[in-house]
């Protein structure tokens, strides 16, 4: 059972999704993040890879059907959202949860590692705040905070490491609580749509 910071940190995440802030995840939300991550990444319209972000933003909304058993879901809440991660991604067990972790993270990075090092730089670390349009003053903090051998980039090892505790840890001190900017900010607050 997800604890309560968990639930806060999947709110927030809800909020970044939420793209167009109508208090509602839709299909559209993640088509225009994927559109929002091709401009800032450089990726031109017709690429292999926009198309591959497209892709996975449909595969995500393929999955939130599934689990609801909806084929025609046009949008979900926040309760639902946190549903849908507690049993879906998060699953059964702590293994589950460690590889979707572990997936995002991998996917991430093949978006934004533009030299293909395996380290995110400053740049790159800022240009996934701008994409996701969460407040960039809190890009370096947070880069700083995942940085954990202070050498100037975060490895892959320390994007994993961020990432797990963002999605696992209940404790309000952990590093990567950052990872998607300052919790409750007030740059993602959402209409509630009364239908």
């Amino acid at each position: 059972m997800l604890q309560e910071l968990q639930i806060r940190k999947l709110e927030h995440l809800f909020r970044i999704i939420d793209f167009d802030h109508n208090g509602l995840l839709q299909k559209s939300d993640f088509q225009s993040i994927a559109d929002n991550v091709a401009i800032f990444t450089g990726i031109i319209e017709d690429d292999d890879h926009d198309n591959l972000l497209r892709e996975e933003g449909n595969m995500i909304w393929g999955f939130i059907q599934a689990y609801f058993q909806q084929p025609n879901l046009q949008n979900i809440d926040v309760k639902q959202w946190i549903e849908f991660m507690e049993n879906f991604f998060f699953g059964a067990d702590d293994e589950v949860l460690d590889q979707n972790i572990t997936l995002i993270i991998n996917r991430l990075q093949n978006v934004f590692d533009k030299n293909k090092d395996q380290l995110i730089s400053r740049l790159e670390f800022m240009s996934i705040f701008v994409s996701f349009r969460v407040e960039v003053r809190f890009a370096n903090q947070c880069f700083k905070a995942m940085d954990l051998n202070s050498d100037g980039y975060i490895s892959t090892d320390e994007l994993v490491h961020a990432a797990m505790n963002f999605f696992k840890s209940n404790d309000p001190d952990a590093l990567g609580n950052q990872l998607f900017g300052e919790l409750g900010s007030s740059h993602f607050q959402s209409v509630k749509v009364q239908y």
